[in-house]
């Protein structure tokens, strides 16, 4: 399993739960957004396997991890995520990478 790992700065905490509505329904692949192309769309839910997402709401930070079934999955997620805009109040993005998961262990 890949996950590719986003940070976003300047979140407007104002809007963040709607903004966080709104990635839900993408996320969940309810319905492709109007401005989202079809490929976009089709790749992203036939390759995304999970999505967390961790908002620091008094730093104005979020960080998204996205998880695939491989590397291959992974550099297409990518590409279609970085093609995509997020909305000025989910702040700017400052990093991005791809990792292998190497251990998941719960208590």
């Amino acid at each position: 399993m890949y996950v590719r790992v986003a940070r976003f700065e300047g979140l407007d905490i104002a809007n963040v739960d709607s903004d966080m509505e709104d990635f839900k329904k993408m996320v969940r692949m309810e319905e492709r957004p109007e401005s989202m192309p079809e490929e976009t769309f089709a790749t992203l839910r036939d390759n995304v396997r999970r999505v967390m997402s961790l908002v620091d709401r008094d730093a104005g930070v979020s960080i998204d991890l996205t998880f695939t079934d491989n590397a291959e999955s992974a550099k297409k997620v990518h590409e279609a995520l970085d093609s995509l805009s997020p909305p000025d109040s989910a702040g700017r993005r400052t990093s991005v990478g791809t990792f292998e998961l190497m251990l998941d262990e719960q208590r």
